[in-house]
């Protein structure tokens, strides 16, 4: 005997099969038109492209590949108490027993002329270097440069001159010149 013998017996009423089956085909009907929507939708919207750009940076700003590939001549400027390179591709300031050199906006710090240069804020500057904006300092450099041009170009034309001699040098060998390259 069954405890409860008038649950199941709808199962069993006529016409719930054919209920049953109704509301299944309404169901499949309305996924089958959403489906067919999205995959319409889809086809007939220009394609995009999705590009993602991810920067993860640790610690301090990224090092900035800047070349020097010989010492810069430098001209030293006394009011502001310092000396700023003549003829090199980047504003490059010597300052005590670093080298400060400007580019684009910011500020590096190296040891050494070639680098490696370090990102500095406009804070970590000495203060006789802090005090003039960089175009104040090319004024000066070029003011002082116009009133003693002959002597830094003597200076660095005598310079040029031994880079070139050494230059000579190494395209002897044994006495011998070197082949064409």
């Amino acid at each position: 005997m069954r405890p409860w013998p008038a649950m199941d017996s709808w199962l069993y009423s006529p016409g719930f099969a054919e209920k049953v089956m109704n509301k299944m085909e309404r169901v499949m009907k309305s996924k089958m038109l959403m489906l067919a929507g999205v995959a319409g939708m889809l086809m007939a919207s220009p394609s995009v492209n999705a590009l993602a750009d991810v920067n993860i940076r640790v610690g301090g700003a990224p090092a900035r590949a800047i070349v020097i590939d010989r010492p810069p001549a430098f001209i030293r400027l006394a009011a502001p108490g310092f000396s700023v390179s003549v003829g090199a591709p980047y504003d490059i300031v010597l300052a005590g027993n670093f080298y400060y050199l400007y580019d684009h906006g910011q500020w590096y710090r190296s040891a050494r002329y070639n680098g490696p240069w370090r990102s500095v804020r406009v804070r970590e500057l000495p203060p006789r270097v802090r005090r003039y904006r960089i175009d104040q300092i090319r004024r000066f450099r070029d003011n002082e440069y116009r009133r003693n041009r002959d002597r830094y170009d003597r200076r660095w034309r005598d310079e040029r001159r031994n880079d070139r001699w050494d230059d000579r040098r190494d395209d002897f060998r044994d006495g011998r010149p070197m082949p064409p390259r």
